[in-house]
């Protein structure tokens, strides 16, 4: 298997359905990011407008899909290490897309069976898939984003899966992204903070926007996929390194500290597990990450 291929392990289940009474309604108009990522994750939720859309982010970005996939991998090793070497034993994914092989309460669940991981998502599909598909003893899924983080906080289903006295793995890869005000964001990640007992970690990725200086067709790059995403979503932003920075503050920085998605704590790409996937150096720039502690 290429380093470059999708494994199975990153692909959606494509054999499930799901039965919602009355379903959730389905915009075919806009895009969705995260039907976008259903697409790239060759799972089977997504539509023409979706598709359309990945086609357009690829011809600026040749490779986009590299974005996704790091980016997942990246999560992947955060909750690794949390829960093999940190003792972790209960999640929070804040801005959950639809479920895949290799999401979070499965790599925490190989380390610890009771490993509890709640999905919190503004996204009603997203949240009646979570419900039909993954809820269960150990996983749950809310409705609730970054944007309200007292709801998030004080959700009954949430309440009674994770105890807030305890530490707590907070997983916030990509949300950050796509929220427009990057101090109202800061705003809320503190709000959450505020609220989980000392040992707690913060994982949080976000699209880059590189140095135009230093890296003139990576900045470009950045900057026609934000024009692009703004048009078709309404959010999507690439932000600089120092202003992903501020979304640690109150933080202490896990080493090896914020960088490029691909170098935290790369594994080896064999054997294949979930990640292990390995970004082409093309569009490494474009998404960075790190892990902060309380």
């Amino acid at each position: 298997m290429s380093r470059f291929t999708s494994p199975d392990f990153l692909r959606q289940a494509g054999d499930n359905h799901v039965r919602a009474k009355p379903p959730p309604s389905v915009n075919l108009t806009r895009a969705s990011v995260s039907r976008l990522h259903s697409f790239h994750l060759k799972g089977k939720d997504h539509f023409e407008v979706d598709r359309a859309f990945a086609a357009q982010a690829d011809q600026i970005a040749p490779g986009f899909v590299d974005l996704v996939l790091g980016e997942r991998a990246f999560l992947q090793r955060a909750v690794r290490h949390m829960a093999t070497n940190l003792g972790i034993t209960q999640f929070l994914h804040v801005g959950a897309g639809l479920p895949a092989p290799g999401d979070p309460h499965q790599i925490a669940q190989e380390v610890t069976p009771e490993a509890r991981v709640v999905y919190a998502t503004s996204d009603p599909i997203v949240l009646t898939h979570h419900l039909a598909l993954t809820r269960g003893r150990t996983a749950t899924a809310v409705p609730a984003g970054l944007e309200n983080p007292t709801r998030l906080l004080t959700d009954p289903e949430s309440n009674r899966f994770l105890d807030l006295e305890r530490p707590v793995g907070l997983l916030l890869t990509g949300v950050v992204s796509h929220t427009p005000d990057a101090e109202a964001a800061a705003d809320d990640i503190a709000t959450l903070r505020n609220a989980l007992a000392p040992g707690s970690h913060m994982v949080l990725s976000h699209y880059c926007r590189p140095d135009p200086v230093r890296h003139p067709k990576d900045a470009r790059r950045a900057d026609q996929l934000e024009r692009l995403f703004l048009q078709r979503l309404g959010h999507g932003h690439w932000r600089t390194e120092e202003e992903i920075a501020t979304f640690f503050d109150g933080w202490e920085s896990v080493p090896p500290g914020l960088l490029q998605a691909q170098k935290w704590r790369t594994m080896p790409v064999a054997p294949p597990v979930p990640g292990s996937y390995q970004m082409p150096h093309r569009n490494r720039r474009l998404i960075i990450g790190g892990m902060g502690r309380i």
